[in-house]
């Protein structure tokens, strides 16, 4: 009977999250060195591709909806900025490179915890009741983010697939960015369900 007992989860009080009550209980568990390597690496293998992926197609997009984005690095008003131009490489990157990285840290991080409120582990979503106002404007920022990051996609892998030497279907751009928008999310996901998967 007592075991049985001990399978319910104790009720959070109002106001309180699930994060926060699993830190009051101590029920959180340290991951294993088997477990933070595997994520470690996994992740060391795939943001890598994911984010070459990003800086090609989404800088590539800046370029073209803001011209200013073609700005070459090394013409930057900053001290010693113009000795990149010396090695091979660095005088090809611009302003969208740099842009198209940041993003991507932004759009991950933001899925990332889209995920963590709808999962009960943030407090955004549960005071939505009391602070109405908060939550739509949140909520409103970041979709506005998604939705453009996923727009900058759209017409950075259609300017690319129209400048190919064979003729690319209408859907492949649509499609691709279909695609790309689920991906991020996954990831976001995969990340949001390592960081709160050992709180029981």
């Amino acid at each position: 009977m007592f075991e049985q007992l001990g399978a319910f989860d104790p009720a959070a009080p109002p106001g309180v999250s699930r994060t926060e009550m699993g830190s009051l209980n101590g029920i959180q568990q340290n991951r294993t060195i088997s477990e933070r390597l595997t994520f470690w690496g996994a992740n060391l293998l795939v943001m890598p591709i994911i984010a070459m992926i990003y800086a090609q197609v989404v800088a590539e997009g800046l370029r073209l909806l803001m011209p200013v984005f073609q700005l070459r690095l090394y013409k930057l008003p900053f001290p010693g900025a113009g000795l990149a131009r010396d090695y091979d490489g660095f005088d090809r990157l611009d302003l969208a490179i740099l842009m198209s990285l940041l993003l991507f840290v932004v759009v991950t991080w933001l899925w990332i915890r889209i995920f963590s409120e709808l999962q009960g582990f943030g407090r955004v979503y549960q005071r939505r009741k009391e602070s109405p106002v908060v939550f739509g404007l949140l909520s409103f920022v970041a979709f506005i983010i998604v939705a453009g990051d996923a727009m900058i996609f759209y017409v950075g892998i259609s300017t690319q697939s129209a400048s190919g030497w064979t003729e690319t279907p209408g859907y492949v751009a649509p499609a691709a960015t279909l695609i790309y928008s689920c991906g991020l999310a996954m990831l976001g996901w995969w990340h949001s369900d390592y960081k709160h998967s050992d709180i029981m």
